[in-house]
């Protein structure tokens, strides 16, 4: 090789080495003052965890302070995604320890790939032997964060479960809606009940713990703690013993019971049957667990006191007689003669027990509830009048309590046919309505409004089952006491009747066995047809008649006779609140 061909191979050589040179100098500028930053945040949170630290749920207890929900202590795993070294391993191992399958594993990393430094929780609640398998394979599991967190803990189980609610994990609309507000991703947050309505005030505000891991994701030491706060308290406007009373008084049978102030709408008891565990829910409620209550034909999900409407059969008749009074039709001593049945253009429409009660007055037929005296004044009101006073009751409207998905109910006028049915209106509906059948919807909560309105002098409360908000430390957040929704115009000489008439159902008519010596009470029954099955049964009360201080109705699905099986629920529930008996007390506290 002679020198000059040397020299030019060096050449190539130096400017080649130069080159490279150039190209490495260009790359550490980029990583070193270009993406510094980046690298550098990097290279701290390998070193460093940040997790929430869960606040605990804020209690909910009765008026009188009695615990009704709390919280205990229990373990939570979750996976770290940044710290998984190999997750095809990691993922299988963890799925058969917490005895999930790893395809559900894969979808819960997938749907927080945008939250890559926040663990994703995999199982609450899980059994310490579960934990002590974990903590044995930590070598192998460095992704897989154990955590303490408070779960729910509802001390009576299924008492009061629609009332109370249950959680469930943050849905992804839901998070993007509430994020602002500081809700994560696997939080829980109220699905149902008044832990869903006054979520905001239970939920707490999360803390932080920062803390140095090793490159197995090991705990080294805490860096630093930013507590957890916990929720506030929600009191409840229930009474324990009366919710239990009420409880036990229904039974296993299908139905409602509320009892409510009639002067200021705070709810004492709230019964919905058939009813579920809402500790199924604390942890994340199981599929198995969730299609047996999807798919049990009882509908054990729906809250019959304010999400389900019925026929309430002669309980409506408050309405028709409050429309015949205030038109001027009848007064409390009008004469009327029922012979067991009512002739409608030579269509003959028989009472229920097909019962002649023969020469009556107004207020004997409100007593002894003849249908034949409602079909007759229910002709002579109209349709439109029995609608609007019916409206007036707050009828066909949602009353505003405070739970979740109620319903309007329905209270029909010919313009309603029209609308929904495409039919003419028909002398046999206007019977029908009179007497609360026919398309005639209502809730067991509007009708404790309406038998309320009569209570209190025509006052359209607003029922609400949460009474007060509470700090931690005990003080008062804040104070619900929601204002009323209207006025029932009732005249004097119509208020008088109707309570009138409604005490006497109690002491000389259709529910005389269920008066309680010492107490006298005030009430309606009906019996509604269902067009499958028995009838719907039941009673609207209040006591004493004359201080008007408990509302309460009982309806039971396909039982019978309201008097025979509504009243005596009404009867029980009075008797614990005015301590005449000792209160049943079914679903004591859990061990």
């Amino acid at each position: 090789m002679d020198h000059e061909t040397f020299e030019r191979r060096l050449v190539v050589l130096f400017t080649a080495v130069v080159a490279l040179l150039a190209v490495l100098a260009v790359r550490l500028w980029q990583v070193q003052v270009v993406q510094g930053d980046y690298f550098a945040r990097l290279a701290d949170e390998n070193r460093l965890r940040v997790t929430s630290v869960a606040a605990p749920r804020g209690l909910i207890i009765d008026r009188a302070g009695r615990p009704l929900v709390v919280n205990r202590p229990a373990f939570t795993v979750a996976l770290m995604p940044t710290e998984m070294v190999r997750p095809d391993e990691e993922i299988p191992r963890v799925a058969r320890l917490l005895s999930m399958d790893p395809a559900d594993i894969r979808q819960r990393l997938a749907a927080g790939r945008e939250r890559p430094f926040e663990p994703v929780r995999l199982r609450r609640d899980v059994p310490k032997d579960v934990i002590a398998a974990i903590e044995e394979s930590r070598m192998d599991l460095p992704g897989v964060l154990i955590e303490i967190e408070p779960v729910r803990d509802y001390l009576y189980r299924e008492l009061g479960a629609h009332m109370l609610g249950y959680l469930g994990e943050i849905s992804d609309a839901d998070l993007r809606r509430f994020r602002a507000d500081g809700y994560e991703a696997g939080d829980l947050i109220g699905k149902a009940g008044v832990e869903r309505v006054y979520d905001r005030y239970l939920r707490g505000r999360s803390g932080e713990l920062q803390a140095e891991v090793d490159a197995m994701g090991r705990l080294s030491r805490t860096l630093r703690t930013i507590p957890a706060v916990p929720g506030d308290t929600l009191v409840l406007g229930i009474d324990l013993p009366m919710q239990q009373a009420a409880e036990a008084a229904l039974g296993n049978r299908l139905g409602a019971v509320v009892a409510m102030d009639p002067q200021t709408g705070a709810v004492e008891a709230w019964v919905s049957h058939p009813a579920f565990d809402p500790d199924l829910f604390s942890t994340g409620i199981h599929a198995r667990d969730w299609n047996a209550l999807l798919h049990d034909p009882r509908q054990p999900l729906i809250d019959r006191a304010a999400q389900a409407g019925y026929p309430t059969g002669s309980v409506f008749k408050i309405v028709t007689a409050t429309a015949a009074l205030e038109l001027g039709l009848v007064n409390a001593g009008t004469g009327f003669y029922d012979p067991g049945y009512y002739n409608l253009n030579g269509r003959i429409f028989h009472d229920n027990a097909n019962e002649a009660f023969g020469h009556l007055s107004f207020l004997q037929a409100i007593a002894v509830s003849s249908n034949v005296v409602f079909w007759t004044i229910g002709r002579a009101v109209g349709p439109e009048h029995i609608s609007e006073y019916a409206h007036l009751y707050g009828l066909g409207s949602r009353t505003g309590v405070d739970l979740p998905d109620e319903i309007a109910g329905v209270v029909p006028d010919p313009a309603w046919k029209r609308r929904v049915y495409h039919q003419p209106w028909y002398g046999g509906d206007t019977l029908n309505t009179a007497v609360g059948q026919g398309y005639v919807l209502v809730t067991p909560i509007q009708a404790a409004r309406m038998v309320a309105a009569v209570a209190n002098g025509g006052t359209l409360v607003t029922p609400h089952i949460a009474v007060e908000i509470r700090a931690p430390g005990g003080q008062v957040v804040e104070r619900i006491a929601p204002p009323p929704a209207g006025h029932v115009p009732l005249g004097p000489q119509t208020l008088a009747t109707l309570r009138a008439g409604l005490a006497a159902v109690v002491t000389r008519g259709t529910a005389t066995s269920i008066q309680i010596p010492g107490l006298a009470v005030a009430g309606k029954t009906g019996t509604a047809e269902s067009g499958h099955g028995k009838p719907y049964a039941w009673f609207v009360g209040y006591a004493p008649a004359d201080d008007p201080k408990l509302v309460v109705v009982a309806m039971v699905e396909h039982a019978g006779y309201g008097a025979e099986f509504a009243a005596p629920i009404v009867q029980r529930v009075l008797e614990a609140a005015f301590g005449l008996t000792p209160a049943a007390q079914p679903g004591d506290p859990k061990p």
